[in-house]
């Protein structure tokens, strides 16, 4: 025997204002996350000679590049930054800078490293005694 009649559940009924808001929060949240903890991945790490760049969560790549000398070095710091201490540390180097120095934790840590690398002390000890080069 057929019904007379049939009554149907919609999926409309399913989408609450709430559930909306928590999908459109939510998504951004799974989002904000990822890159979370592929900042905590990124690894700048500084040699006398040269300047490794180590990034990645699932696949990791690693750049090698050459560190000759610092011109100078600035910070830049927004208002979250100087209480979260955190900001951009822009380079003027020796050749070409391809190194990537934003939201850096404690830049005025790296600030007073790459100074004490800069390219005027390398080329003062230098004229100093060139033998000598090698050892800064």
């Amino acid at each position: 025997m057929r019904p007379n009649y049939v009554a149907r559940k919609t999926a409309w009924c399913a989408v609450k204002p709430m559930r909306v808001i928590f999908f459109w929060l939510i998504i951004p949240l799974i989002i904000m996350i990822v890159d979370i903890i592929a900042k905590k991945k990124e690894v700048i790490e500084f040699y006398d000679d040269k300047i490794v760049t180590k990034k990645g969560i699932l696949s990791r790549s690693e750049t090698t590049s050459a560190f000759v000398g610092v011109l100078s070095v600035s910070v830049n710091q927004s208002l979250l930054g100087r209480i979260f201490n955190y900001g951009n540390v822009k380079v003027d180097a020796v050749g070409r800078w391809d190194i990537a120095t934003d939201g850096i934790k404690n830049p005025g840590s790296l600030k007073k490293y790459l100074e004490g690398k800069r390219a005027d002390n390398l080329t003062a000890s230098f004229a100093h005694n060139p033998l000598n080069y090698q050892n800064h």
